[in-house]
């Protein structure tokens, strides 16, 4: 699939229906809520440390007060596309990335 400047957009990570989580359970018991726990725990330095790590995303989320379902991030996962960088995740979104 092109884009409209003629680049070409990378390959999914997984085949259809070839991805390794295809056959698991999806995990029920995590919550957002948990999130909470732990930044309290672990303090402001670790705190602020993580806001800016990989999962960062995960506690302004939590910040947010979002809500999601495994199913909406089952298909994150599994609409992957391969990409070189590994602080960013490109997923498909009604065939498009």
């Amino acid at each position: 699939m092109a884009s409209s400047s003629g680049s070409k957009y990378p390959r999914r990570l997984y085949d259809v229906g070839k991805t390794p989580i295809q056959s698991r359970s999806m995990n029920h018991s995590c919550f957002l809520s948990n999130v909470q726990t732990v930044l309290e725990s672990v303090g402001d330095d670790v705190v602020s440390d993580l806001r800016e790590s990989a999962v960062g995303v995960i506690v302004k989320l939590k910040e947010l007060e979002y809500t999601w379902s495994a199913s909406c991030v089952h298909h994150f996962l599994v609409n992957q596309l391969a990409i070189e960088s590994s602080h960013e995740m490109w997923s498909l979104i009604d065939c498009m990335p």
